[in-house]
This record gives structure tokens, C-alpha cells and sequence, in this order.
């Protein structure tokens, strides 16, 4: 991890924020069967969802309407927030915060980060009702910073639907993102651990 107390780097969040109608969208989407491509890529184009440009460096992602990265694979993970820091050496552009219908704020605390992550809990609550498991814990030796990490999951037919922080890949997991998640679960059996999805 880079220096923290170096006058270069400058922590920033980026995110982009949920609207009612893709709160209602995504709900929808945790009622498939997300596991077969076929059904998850229709149900995604259905909504108008398009897959991301080339000049993207992540495969299988589609973006919103909204513009939020929806990325495909064994389970559908949405990114609509993220920290990280812009510096003049390694990560020296704003990615995140140059992206359509995302914003970013420069000099910004985990408190920024974790804020965007609890207004997401709270409208997908409106929608789905109180979570089944909502689990606060350290963030790791590889967070950025002091603070912890929130993940509240919900049961929507035979998937999970969860929110909350993990490592960003693009950044070799320097960087945190929070994102919702929709993974299948066997009926019956228990909500996994808030450790399963911090790695």
C-alpha cells in the first residue's frame, strides 16, 4: 500500500448513487435464476441495461441506466461506490470519478465511503424489508484506514442479495469498492459469514 502521509496522494470516493427504479430493478433481478447466462444477460437487456464499451478494462459488465458496472459471472456483482486514492505515480487519473453518471469528492474520509454503503442498505430496506443478517466488522489488514466493514444480506427466493465492501480487483486489491451482490443459496442453509465476502 502507498504511503499514507505522502503529500501525493489525495484519498477520494466515487460513487453513483441508486434511484428507486433501479432499487426496484435489481430486487427483480435477485428473484432469477442468475447462475444461467442466458436468463441473466436477457433479463439485463430487458431492462436496458448495456454491456460496458472496450474502452473499459472489465470483461462480462454491463452498466445501468444509471451508468453503475454490473459485472457477470457466477453470481452479479453492482460496484456503485468506491475508495481509493489518485497519486502522481501509479494511480495518477481519476477513474472512477471520470465515468458517466458517476461523481467523486477528493480529501474524503472512510466515513464518505461508508455513508454511500449504509443510504444503500437503507433503500434496498424499503423495498425488501429489514435484513435478514446486517454484520459489522474490521475491514482487514488490507482496508484502507481505520474503521469497519458493514455487510447486510437479504434472501430473495433462491438467492442472496448482500451489500457491502470488499477489495477492488482492477487495483490488485488496494482499493475497496462496495457493491451489491446477488449469489444463489441453497435453500435452508445458513447466511454465510460476513468473512466470506471480505476477501
Amino acid at each position: 500500500m502507498a504511503n499514507e502521509d505522502s503529500d501525493d496522494i489525495a484519498f477520494h470516493v466515487a460513487a453513483c448513487a441508486f434511484t428507486p427504479r433501479l432499487v426496484e430493478q435489481i430486487a427483480g433481478l435477485a428473484e432469477l435464476p442468475l447462475g444461467d447466462w442466458a436468463v441473466s444477460e436477457a433479463a439485463m437487456w430487458r431492462l436496458g441495461w448495456c454491456e460496458a464499451s472496450d474502452d473499459l478494462p472489465w470483461e462480462d459488465t454491463f452498466l445501468t441506466g444509471e451508468g453503475h458496472l454490473a459485472h457477470l459471472g457466477d453470481a452479479l456483482a453492482v460496484s456503485f461506490a468506491h475508495f481509493y486514492w489518485v497519486d502522481d505515480d501509479q494511480w495518477s487519473e481519476d477513474l472512477w470519478g471520470s465515468l458517466p453518471g458517476w461523481s467523486s469528492r477528493a480529501n474524503a474520509e472512510r466515513e464518505v465511503f461508508d455513508a454511500h454503503i449504509d443510504a444503500a442498505v437503507a433503500a434496498f430496506t424499503q423495498r425488501l424489508g429489514p435484513p435478514a443478517q446486517d454484520l459489522t466488522a474490521e475491514g482487514g489488514t488490507l482496508a484502507m484506514g481505520d474503521g469497519n466493514w458493514r455487510h447486510a444480506a437479504w434472501r430473495c427466493g433462491d438467492n442472496l442479495l448482500v451489500i457491502g465492501p470488499r477489495h477492488e480487483p482492477l487495483s490488485y486489491w488496494q482499493f475497496e469498492e462496495a457493491i451489491v451482490y446477488i449469489g444463489s443459496i441453497e435453500a435452508g442453509a445458513p447466511l454465510p459469514a460476513l468473512c466470506d465476502f471480505v476477501s
